[in-house]
């Protein structure tokens, strides 16, 4: 009987440990084609790592397309949030194995640096609750304003139809996101090289 007993403390135990283990320590990943004109030129991989109350972002596209030129372009985006509040980010742009772009945003207590290549650093005062990597994970549900990892100025958010939204940056470019069931399915970008859709890969 006592062996019993122990043998059942035991085996709830190890079901308490593992539940506490999934609520603490939880990640997922998605997956995208690039498509321009009906060619896919690469994809892009999203993945999202939550332990307690940080959640680590992580954003990788690699993509070729034929301009002039050929063009090989990898770009990254490491986020890192506390509950509901950036706390660092950092952007990396190759092309053809040469940087082409990179910027950095750290949480100080109180403010932010922002660090862009070729830029002075900057002093941002007010705490960022949503970035652009989001846009990848979530649907933006009342979200009205998206900080830019990339440019480090911030863009409008506005519905535009059912689970469809458009990012206005601060360029006057336009980006469209379209949700299923709060999961993004598509996404028309328009970036600084190349117009592309992203397809969600299932």
């Amino acid at each position: 009987m006592v062996w019993k007993t122990n043998t059942t403390l035991h085996t709830i135990t190890g079901i308490v440990s593992f539940l506490i283990f999934c609520q603490v320590n939880t990640a997922q990943s998605k997956a995208y084609d690039i498509i321009s004109k009906q060619d896919t030129l690469g994809m892009l991989k999203i993945s999202k790592n939550v332990i307690e109350d940080i959640h680590k972002y992580h954003y990788d596209i690699d993509m070729r397309v034929k301009l002039l030129v050929q063009i090989h372009l990898k770009y990254e985006i490491n986020a890192t949030y506390n509950k509901n509040q950036l706390l660092s980010a950092n952007v990396d742009n190759m092309v053809n194995g040469k940087p082409h772009h990179s910027s950095t945003i750290l949480w100080q207590d109180s403010y932010y640096i922002l660090h862009i290549k070729n830029r002075k650093s900057q002093k941002l005062l007010d705490p960022i609750s949503y970035s652009g990597i989001l846009l990848f994970f979530e649907e933006p549900t009342g979200v009205e304003r998206v900080f830019s990892e990339y440019s480090g100025h911030f863009g409008t958010l506005k519905l535009i139809g059912k689970n469809q939204y458009e990012l206005l940056l601060h360029n006057g470019k336009k980006n469209q996101y379209v949700y299923e069931g709060g999961v993004l399915t598509r996404a028309n970008i328009n970036s600084s090289m190349v117009n592309f859709q992203l397809k969600l890969k299932r």
